[in-house]
């Protein structure tokens, strides 16, 4: 009987057991199916994110200016790090201790141990095995130009933003757009399979600039060895086509590597050629000429007494550098004569000249949409006193960037057709109205030859083989308590070759030494230094013949 009862109780007992191990098997494969499929896809799958690089930036000629290079960023999720584990980590990125345990701290699932590493650096941290430590594939800014274009190309931030420059005026066009994919992890975290595609990734798109790689080396090299030389604080260089407005180079100083983070100083970041504005001077009595010329009251050999050297209105005293005596209005751009300029001016309407001043794009924003670009000062009045008409019309009074004087210039050198300035290749090529007559922009353009010959103010932009039309310019700096006694601006800008212009250049010097500070001694042998290496790499046929050489050809 007692036998009985425990092989029964045994079979119940079984029975029980294998009810249980069949409903669990049930409900396992049956009721929590779906469930535990979930679960574990969520241990063993992942969704990883896959970078795309940033657009290229390149010259006119394809040349990379700007490139995302692939690099590794260290992360971890610190749900998985011991103590122990930080230490190692420390050790291996160099990351301090400290730093990595504050991190632990401030996130919950996802922290950053050291970014941009090189693959193979990478690699020697990842193959520690420390669990929770996993690598994710970035990209990183190079600037294969350096500090020759940093200035108009810009940088970007850590996680690849436009922060300054083209990089910034346009970062929705060069960002890419991040895809998704799934992969299977192994028990240490490693990605041992992709399961596909879940998202694809877009590259950021490609832009051409304007600029010409070689002509912005040569144009860097000529101003960084004349700011050097002279101990100026600074200066600037513009290149143009005349035809098309390309910026075809763009250069400053001081200056500074875009590929090294640890040498930029606010003060060196900034593109002086479109940032920063000063009084032009000089440089405008050409542009003052062709309004004069254009009233009909005036041809190129009327004259004007501009004797004694200086003159008064009202508080103000006018002076040239010596007693011209009577010039003619060539003579008084290739003097450069105050005196004559502020007497032509007065015969006219001070809005006349205002007006051309506009129409040639001053006081404006060039419209190539750089961030920060200044928009210089052109005041109009309501009624013009003389004084204010008078210093209008030889550049003071005004502020202009050598971006805006580049403008200018090329309209006045393309036949008087206003020409709007562009730095991507893709950018409409934008002419406006016929702002200066062709016959009078020719005119003009002949006076502004004598400045470069015999007797002018900057002989020293003479080129051998080509002719030049060039204006000199020197400016007192203005401070908060008015003009510097002995600070000063020095420009010069010329158009060659003259007879048949293609290129225009600004040249600004800032603060150059005050013993030798006039335009024509300080930037006009900058623009020598350009032009005439810069005039055959561009394939422009020359114009002129030197003596020398025309004798030797005789022989």
């Amino acid at each position: 009987m007692l036998a009985n009862w425990r092989f029964h109780f045994v079979q119940i007992v079984l029975l029980a057991l294998l009810a249980v191990v069949v409903w669990r098997v049930l409900s396992l494969q049956v009721l929590e199916k779906e469930f535990l499929i979930d679960q574990g896809t969520s241990r063993w799958q992942r969704a990883e994110v896959i970078n795309a690089p940033r657009g290229m930036l390149t010259d006119r000629h394809g040349e990379p200016v700007a490139v995302s290079t692939p690099v590794v960023s260290v992360w971890a999720d610190p749900r998985e790090l011991g103590e122990s584990d930080i230490s190692r980590l420390a050790a291996a990125s160099g990351v301090s201790e400290r730093t990595l345990a504050a991190r632990r701290q401030q996130h919950r699932a996802f922290m950053y141990v050291t970014r941009h590493l090189a693959p193979s650096d990478a690699e020697e941290i990842l193959a520690l095995g420390i669990p929770g430590v996993y690598g994710l594939t970035e990209y990183k800014r190079y600037y294969p130009a350096g500090e020759v274009a940093s200035h108009i190309v810009g940088i970007t931030d850590i996680d690849d933003r436009g922060q300054e420059g083209i990089e910034l005026a346009y970062d929705r066009q060069l960002q890419s757009r991040a895809g998704k994919k799934e992969v299977i992890r192994d028990l240490i975290g490693r990605s041992v399979r992709d399961v596909g595609e879940l998202e694809a990734p877009k590259a950021g798109r490609d832009l051409s600039l304007t600029l010409d790689l070689r002509l912005q080396y040569l144009a860097y090299r000529e101003l960084k060895k004349a700011v050097t030389q002279m101990g100026a604080t600074g200066g600037s260089v513009v290149m143009m086509d005349v035809h098309t407005g390309d910026v075809l180079a763009m250069v400053n100083q001081p200056g500074f590597n875009p590929n090294n983070r640890a040498s930029m100083t606010p003060a060196a970041m900034r593109n002086r050629a479109m940032t920063d504005q000063f009084e032009p001077g000089s440089v405008m009595k050409p542009i003052t000429m062709a309004v004069a010329l254009q009233s009909g009251q005036f041809r190129p050999d009327t004259v004007i007494d501009t004797s004694p050297g200086y003159m008064r209105l009202g508080s103000y005293t006018i002076r040239d550098f010596r007693n011209y005596g009577e010039l003619d209005l060539t003579g008084i751009i290739t003097k450069s004569s105050n005196i004559g300029m502020a007497k032509v001016a007065l015969a006219l309407e001070g809005q006349d000249i205002w007006d051309m001043l506009y129409s040639l794009g001053l006081g404006q924003s060039t419209g190539i949409g750089y961030p920060g670009e200044a928009v210089g000062r052109l005041p109009n009045q309501v009624e013009w006193r003389p004084v204010e008409q008078a210093s209008m019309a030889y550049g003071y009074g005004i502020a202009v960037t050598p971006l805006q004087l580049a403008q200018a210039y090329s309209t006045l050198a393309n036949g008087g057709h206003k020409v709007n300035a562009r730095i991507l290749m893709d950018a409409p090529i934008e002419t406006g109205p016929q702002v200066i007559s062709g016959e009078i922009s020719s005119q003009v353009l002949a006076m502004m030859e004598t400045v470069v010959q015999p007797g002018g103010t900057g002989t020293s932009a003479t080129l051998d083989w080509f002719s030049v039309a060039g204006k000199t310019g020197t400016v007192h700096k203005v401070g908060g308590e008015g003009y510097f006694d002995d600070r000063y601006m020095s420009t010069f800008v010329g158009v060659a070759p003259a007879q048949n212009p293609e290129v225009v250049t600004v040249v600004v010097i800032n603060e150059p030494p005050s013993d030798a500070y006039y335009g024509g001694r300080v930037a006009a042998p900058v623009f020598n230094g350009i032009m005439r290496q810069a005039l055959p790499l561009l394939g422009v046929e020359p114009d002129l013949i030197p003596p020398q050489a025309r004798m030797e050809g005789d022989q």
